[in-house]
């Protein structure tokens, strides 16, 4: 038995010029999701917390610690690098396996290695070469016998020795989460 189809038209509409030198829209078409697939979306994968690095309140709310860390800009935005560690606190879902997601900025000449660190535990070790360290997004994924029955975690970036972190622009924790 196939699983029932829902078709739905898109709102979105491209502009047409009209006779009086207006616009009107224009239909796109038709999009076709499984009731499943539709389902999924409701409930599916989401940005359980956030923090936006160099945001005051946003850094005290999510608790952040660190030693030997320093702030600046990269195309309007502020990042958190560090010779030592920092760390921040995130909310999580305690019935599903974590992924925290690093949205990184342009790094520096030098190469940047660190670990990523949950709860005390690493789990992941990053390695930028020199002059090849564009933005990037870091996913870490964890099981969900690493978190289960948790309600947060504090992630902690530490820097390897002779190194430093790369510049964090933010940090989320992302899960699937039914309800």
């Amino acid at each position: 038995m196939r699983p029932p189809v829902l078709a739905l038209r898109l709102s979105l509409r491209a502009p047409r010029a009209t006779s009086r030198g207006g616009l009107r829209p224009a239909a796109l078409g038709v999009v076709v999701f499984t009731a499943a697939a539709c389902l999924h979306a409701a409930q599916g994968v989401r940005v359980v917390d956030s923090v936006s690095v160099g945001q005051d309140g946003d850094e005290t709310a999510h608790h952040m610690a660190g030693v030997d860390t320093t702030t600046g800009e990269s195309a309007g935005r502020t990042w958190r690098s560090a010779t030592g560690w920092f760390s921040y606190s995130l909310r999580i879902y305690d019935d599903s396996p974590l992924t925290i997601v690093c949205v990184l900025a342009d790094g520096e000449t030098a190469g940047e290695a660190f670990d990523v660190l949950v709860d005390g535990v690493r789990t992941a070790r990053v390695t930028r070469e020199a002059g090849k360290t564009k933005g990037a997004t870091v996913e870490v994924k964890l099981a969900l016998e690493d978190t289960e029955g948790k309600t947060s975690v504090v992630v902690k970036l530490a820097a390897l020795p002779g190194s430093r972190t790369a510049r964090l622009l933010e940090l989320r924790t992302v899960q699937e989460h039914l309800e």
